[in-house]
């Protein structure tokens, strides 16, 4: 059969594109008709973790308005405006959109006030501390992908690139001081990063793109979120914000977008001009005291917290009670006696991870991948399902 596939130099021109990749962690032949970027597109967007991400916050917990987004939605708009930069560029487009798209994989129930949940979680578990000091969605986004995500009924890990790994686990940084991004020099040790700090700039200037886009695209979209639930109105936002970068999302992307590719173009960095940059600060500023602190965003604040805590605590003495589930057999599922929570536990222990686990693994770290996997509507469903008797006359 001929090859459909135009090579990587033909489709992205510029002589700072990255050009094939370092490797996976499993040696795979080349595919007929993908890049090795478009196929890692292809495995984060069909795997397990990416769609359940459809049901986390991104800043509003349960958007019963489908016009607020979702967690979803954001890396969907993270990876197209990451990938329309990388093309003004003449940057390799795949590998931007496939960082874009799993950048944020590693996301807990409930936003970031679910990273804070499970980080107080870690100073009463310090046996987890060994895994990064604090829970970070960006170093966990890299356990994801490597050890839980999986294909439907494929084994968990989705062997992706040296270089979209690299690019979830470098991809945050609130550094707005800068608006200037340089490329590291490489050689980096994922599996040795535990912080952001650690993990430093992205080692790819489409990584970079990422890095920067991401900030632009939640700036902009959180306030059209607030706007449609009504927790700011139009002109509670600065003059000169509307002045110089518009009113509405599209224009305020745009932008930016039309301003990176103008600093970045036959560049050896990713960049906006300072004075965007201060347009951007200010923005992300804005929406920091009247968006993500506001009473809207934490009024469920304190339930969430209470939610992940006592399913961590409950899980973790079930996991211990049936000795990882190899001393006790549920009832059928046709009984109501048992929540539905303890019978998915059961089966991502004994089934879907069942060659991940070692017996080195703490208990600890394994209820911490099943509670962080959780989306919002199964983590509370879950504790009703435990608390609340369910009728069977």
């Amino acid at each position: 059969m001929a090859s459909f596939r135009r090579s990587e130099k033909q489709l992205f021109p510029n002589k700072r594109a990255r050009i094939g990749t370092c490797g996976r962690r499993r040696q795979q032949d080349p595919d007929k008709f993908r890049t090795e970027f478009q196929r890692d597109v292809h495995r984060i967007i069909y795997s397990q973790s990416f769609r359940r991400l459809r049901h986390k916050a991104q800043v509003f917990y349960f958007p019963q308005n489908d016009h607020v987004s979702t967690r979803m939605d954001h890396v969907r708009f993270v990876a197209s405006a990451a990938r329309t930069v990388a093309r003004c560029l003449g940057l390799n487009e795949d590998l931007a959109e496939a960082i874009g798209l799993a950048h944020d994989i590693g996301h807990p129930p409930f936003g970031h006030q679910g990273e804070e949940f499970l980080s107080g979680i870690f100073d009463k578990y310090p046996v987890l501390k060994k895994i990064m000091p604090k829970f970070s969605h960006e170093v966990y986004g890299l356990r994801v992908v490597e050890c839980i995500a999986k294909r439907d009924r494929e084994s968990p890990g989705l062997n992706l690139t040296w270089e979209v790994r690299d690019g979830i686990i470098s991809h945050c940084g609130e550094d707005f001081g800068s608006c200037k991004l340089e490329p590291s020099n490489g050689g980096k040790n994922l599996e040795k990063i535990h912080t952001r700090e650690d993990a430093g700039n992205p080692s790819t200037l489409e990584g970079c793109i990422v890095r920067l886009i991401d900030k632009i695209v939640y700036a902009g979209k959180d306030v059209e979120d607030a706007l449609e639930v009504e927790v700011i109105k139009e002109s509670d936002l600065p003059k000169n914000i509307k002045r110089e970068l518009g009113t509405t999302n599209g224009q305020i992307i745009g932008k930016f977008v039309e301003d990176m590719v103008k600093n970045s173009l036959d560049k050896d960095y990713i960049a906006i001009s300072p004075e965007l940059g201060e347009l951007l600060h200010e923005l992300i500023d804005f929406n920091g005291k009247h968006i993500y602190h506001s009473k809207e965003a934490e009024q469920y604040k304190n339930q969430a917290e209470k939610t992940i805590l006592y399913l961590f605590d409950d899980l973790k003495a079930e996991l211990e009670r049936t000795a990882r589930f190899e001393s006790h057999t549920y009832p059928p599922k046709e009984s109501n006696s048992v929540p539905i929570v303890y019978r998915v536990f059961q089966k991502f222990v004994t089934k879907d991870m069942k060659d991940v686990y070692k017996d080195e693994n703490t208990d600890e770290l394994i209820v911490l991948d099943f509670v962080a996997g959780m989306t919002d509507s199964f983590a509370i469903h879950s504790v009703s399902d435990i608390f609340i008797p369910k009728l069977t006359v």
